[in-house]
This record gives structure tokens, sequence and C-alpha cells, in this order.
């Protein structure tokens, strides 16, 4: 039987050896005949790799594919993930760390700079090739971490099917952020206005994100189908069965708690808002505005400081008597509290002693108390009182003393925009403890056992951005600015407190933001960028969706304020309190960003900056002339 086996063993190789020698080699990695692809040894190796943060061995093994096989669809979209996580490992490297040791910029942030200009280059370029082929991939775990690996913002997996959305999503994610570190290095061409029109056309970084934007929406039609275990995969959930996205519909984001199935954005109890054109409202009917104080036709500006420390935060406030303004000024590297007179002079720092960034101050009418911004309790916190993560209320008296701390959140989340009611009895802010832009309204309470809020109550929590602002004259209603209109087109809104019923203000596509309401009720001003047409009314027209506004609006403050020309410049704006008399105050061309009225009503401070990146700032204030 061995002879047999033997000699029929040698037959076959003689007639069919070489058949099957060349169908081995066929097979063997690196054939030219059928090319590789990332399946089997290779697709695992490759699992293995992002499962443990390795992107550079995973980008050189699907790179190594797509030389002999440039049309395989795991192979490209395995480069788009792995490119991806090298920006974010930039980010959390040198971005992070930076923003939050501001400073003068020097050669190493120029390098910084260019080396993720490359980075978001080499990323964006597979962002094409995948969304070209509509590629998808699934991938068992992929790390995510942003931020400090001791108290990230981010710490999470991404776990599941990478669809064509998701494609297209990340696509316009890295578009974004290319062009905002673009417009850091220098500005990007500003196509001009089609002909008969005035809006100029799109800068080609911002016009992709955009059609990627419009991919997704498109996409996103359907409801995400569930996994081979019953659980929803990424996009949405039909909560209320009828097939089309509604209010009462789920978001979902496959970014998992490690080792879980608990989703870090978890927005089972936010309000799905793919976009909504609310009619308008009046925040006060006209038969109710209170009798005019002013002409509001003659007025003058006065320029009370002025340089690199007075921009880029918000926060400020006329004493209770109309003779000294509280605001934040940089001191080194973090802004803080200040009093001085009301003309400018004579500012004293009240918590130069304290650690990090103090801002956002507001005086308690009729006290002594002074609201504000900190972030002293967390360690690697980023931003300040425009948000961001790890800041917290404060309070204190008006020499600085007592400091007491309002809120407990985690480090990743931020209390930002905090403002009094008319009787100082009740705070308004907004709050990203949830993993969304939340109105929140509260009581104050100063006892016996110190100052304190009570009776919090959450007005909002959907998947756009919300910022706070104030109160309506009788204190039953909040004044805000979201996003739901259309992708970062931010309008105002007032909620009423006990109904949560919402009435919009403003209904312009471009940015309208921080409405304060005099004091007698009637004026109302604003920020707008309404006046002077840009390059962003192209994607805020309301065609691409607000949906993950909750997160575009980090990078977008980049591309829709500090890119002029392309992005908006902001002028300090006044209506009455019905909606009527719209008008406008300033004429620089520059950003207005925060304001307040004076106790009497004949002043508003405001900050104006330069619409640029590190641009320096101004602390003006405006008077009416015609007032009686």
């Amino acid at each position: 039987m061995v002879y047999t086996f033997s000699r029929a063993r040698r037959l076959v190789w003689q007639k069919l050896g070489w058949t099957a020698l060349l169908f081995c080699f066929a097979c063997a990695p690196g054939s030219q005949k059928i090319p590789p692809a990332l399946i089997g040894p290779r697709r695992q190796l490759v699992e293995q790799q992002f499962s443990a943060g390795q992107w550079k061995d995973a980008l050189k093994g699907c790179q190594r594919v797509l030389r002999k096989n440039p049309g395989d669809c795991a192979a490209h979209y395995c480069e788009l993930i792995a490119q991806s996580m090298l920006f974010i490992d930039q980010l959390n490297n040198y971005v992070l760390p930076r923003f939050h040791k501001p400073g003068r910029a020097g050669l190493r942030d120029l390098i910084n700079l260019c080396q993720m200009q490359r980075q978001l280059a080499h990323a964006t370029a597979a962002a094409e090739a995948t969304t070209e082929r509509s590629c998808e991939l699934d991938l068992p775990r992929v790390p995510l971490r942003i931020g400090d690996p001791s108290d990230p913002i981010v710490d999470g997996e991404l776990r599941g099917l990478w669809t064509p959305r998701s494609a297209h999503l990340l696509a316009a994610i890295l578009y974004g952020f290319r062009y905002m570190y673009n417009n850091v290095l220098s500005h990007e061409r500003v196509p001009p206005p089609p002909p008969g029109e005035t809006t100029p056309g799109l800068p080609e970084l911002l016009a992709r994100m955009g059609r990627h934007l419009l991919a997704h929406d498109a996409l996103l039609a359907t409801p995400a189908p569930p996994d081979a275990a019953g659980t929803p995969r990424s996009g949405w959930r039909d909560r209320d069965g009828d097939g089309v996205i509604s209010s009462g519909d789920e978001l979902l984001i496959d970014i998992f708690a490690p080792g879980t199935n608990r989703r870090i954005f978890d927005f089972s109890g936010a309000e799905f808002v793919r976009g909504e054109s609310m009619p308008l409202g009046a925040l006060t009917p006209t038969a109710q505005l209170a009798p005019a104080r002013c002409g509001y036709r003659r007025w003058h500006i006065d320029t009370l400081l002025s340089g690199k420390d007075i921009g880029g935060t918000d926060g400020m406030s006329f004493s209770p008597d109309g003779k000294r303004l509280v605001l934040p000024m940089r001191v080194q590297r973090h802004y803080q509290v200040h009093m001085l007179n009301a003309d400018g002079t004579g500012a004293a720092c009240l918590t130069c002693q304290s650690p990090g960034t103090n801002d956002g101050v507001r005086w308690r009418p009729g006290g002594e108390a002074l609201l504000f911004i900190s972030d002293r309790d967390h360690p690697h916190s980023q931003g300040s009182a425009n948000g961001g993560a790890g800041q917290e209320l404060y309070v204190m008296r008006s020499d600085g003393s007592q400091p007491t701390r309002l809120t407990r959140s985690h480090a990743w989340a931020t209390n930002y925009h905090a403002n009094w009611s008319p009787d100082g009895q009740r705070i308004v802010w907004c709050s990203t403890e949830e993993h969304t832009w939340d109105v929140m309204v509260a009581d104050y309470i100063e006892d016996a056992a110190g100052p304190r809020l009570a009776n919090i109550k959450r007005l909002t929590r959907d998947t756009t951005w919300w910022e706070t602002h104030g109160f309506s004259k009788d204190g039953k209603s909040v004044i805000a600015t979201n996003t739901r209109a259309g992708f970062m087109s931010p309008d105002l809104y007032a909620i009423d407190i006990a109904s949560g019923q919402r009435t919009r203000l403003t209904s312009d596509p471009a940015w309208d933001e921080h409405g304060h309401l005099s004091p007698d009720g009637r004026k109302l001003s604003w920020i707008s960028g309404r006046w002077r047409p840009a390059s962003m009314l192209r994607l805020n027209s309301g065609t691409v969706s607000p949906l993950y506004d909750f997160f575009w609006i980090v990078p977008g403050i980049f591309f829709e304020i500090l890119n002029h020309p392309a992005g908006y410049a902001t002028e300090l704006s006044l209506m009455d309190a019905d909606g009527s008399q719209v008008q406008r105050l300033t004429f620089e061309g520059e950003i207005v960003a925060d304001n307040e009225w004076s106790p009497d009503g004949r002043r508003i401070v405001f900050r104006q900056q330069q619409p640029r990146l590190f641009g320096a700032g101004r602390i003006r204030v405006l008077t009416f002339d015609d007032c009686q």
C-alpha cells in the first residue's frame, strides 16, 4: 500500500505539479494574480493592532495591502481609521496640553501645526478613498481617548460596523479640523460671490466638509439595523416606529465605556433634533413693553481697555450702583477676575491668588455677591467661561473673599455662561454633565450654611447646542442661544421655566448670540453676523442638519467666527423685546462677544475682538446720548 500510494503521488505531481505550484503561489500573500485582501490572518492581525492602540502598525498593514490591491475596501477603511487615530494622538499630546497652558507661540508650535496639517492631509485622502467606494469595516474594538490619561474628556472604545455614513461624518470632522489649523497658519482663499449673488463662495476645505455632511444626512434617512446580538448600531433608534426621524427617536453613537455595553454618549433621554425652523415670537408682547428710557438713535463708544490680555473669554458686569465693573483679564497664562472703575481705571485683581482660570463673572443685582466660573478643581481642564471641560460655578464677595463652589461635576463636564435673574434669586447656566449642552436653572440661597443652589431644574436636553444669557423681566423665562434651525446657525430663544415652552426670537441664518435684556425689559441687545455676508451662510442655510452641533460647536467657533473673511464678523445689535426696531450699534467688522447693561439702562459694556485666533481685544462701553 505504501509503494502504491507513493507511486500514485509521483504520477499526480508529474501531471499536475506545476499547476498546483502556481495555484499555491496565487493564494500566497503578495500574489500578482490574486491580489491580497484584508482578510484571514491579515485581518486578525490588524484587529489586534487596533485593539491595542497600535495605529502605526495597523496603518502599515493596511497600506501594504493597498499597494498590491488599491481597490480593497476594508484596507481603505482601515487606513482611514488609523490615520484618524494618529491625528487624535496629536490632539492629546500637543493641542490639549497647549490650550491648558496658553502663552506666546513659538517655533515648536509652528512645527507641531505643520505636522498636524500633514497628518490631516493623509487622513482626508483616506476618507475620500473610503467614501468614494462606500466602504464598510467591522472592528471588534478601537480604544478612544481624548484628553490627559489620568483625567480624560472621553475614555471609551468604538465597536461595531463602520459604515459609509460613518466615513462621511469622519471625513467632515477631519476637513473641519484641517481648515481650522490652516486658518491658524494663514487664511484660505475665499472664492468671490457667483454672478448676481452677494454671499462669497466657500473655501475648498469647508466646501468638502459641507459635501460630506450632506452625504451623511442623506444616508441617515433610514434607521440603523441591529447587529447579530440585536443591539442597535450607530445611527438612530426608531422608538416610535414610524420610520421617520422625530424628536422621540434616539441618536446612537457607538462609543462605549470600556468592557461594557453602556454608551458614553447616551441620548436615550435627549430630544433628537434633525432640524426645526420654529416661527418667530416675542419675548414681551408690544402692549407690555415699558416706556422707552432713551431714543436709542444717538450714542458714543469709549474704549476702556485693549490688548492681547483682554479678548478670548466671556463675563463682565456693572456694579449695582453702576460705578464699577468686574471683568476677566489675563494674568500670565490664565484669566482672572478684576475689579475696576467704570471709566477703566484702578483695576485690581480679585482672584490672582487662586489657581487656574477664573472668569465669566456677573455681579448679583442689588447685592455684593459675584458669580464666576473657575477650573481650579480640575487639573486637566480645557476652555474657559465659553465652555470646555472642567469648569465649575463659584460665588464670592465683591472684595474677592469667601469663594464658594456651587456645582460639582465630572472633570470632563463644564458649567458655563451663568447669569442672575433680575431679582438675584435665581441663576441660569449651561451644563455638559450629561454629554449634551443643557440649560439649567436653580434658586440661589444664602443663609447661615453659606451660599448654595437649590431646586435645580434642567430645561433642555437634546442633540443641538445651547448657551444661556439671562432672564426675562418677570423672571419667568430664560434667554438662550440654540442651533436647532440648522447646522451651526444660532438663534436667540426664550424658554418658559414652568412649561419648557420655547419661543424663537431671531431667525437669521447667520450667527445670533449673547442676548441680554435691558433692566426695564424693553430692549434686547445681542451680537449678530447678519450685517456682512460671509461664506458660512452657505453652510448655515438649514440644508445641513444640526444633529451633531453638540460636537461641532468646538471647532465650529473657529471656522464660523475666527476666520475672517470666510466667517462672520459680529456686531452689537439692538431690538425691542417684541422683535421690532432691529438696529446695528457697531460697525467695525470685528467680533463683538459678551455684553451687559448698566443698572440704569443707559450703557452697554461689551468685549470686541479682532476676527482671528490670538487677536487683540477691547473692553468698550456704549452710552446712549438721547436718554431722558
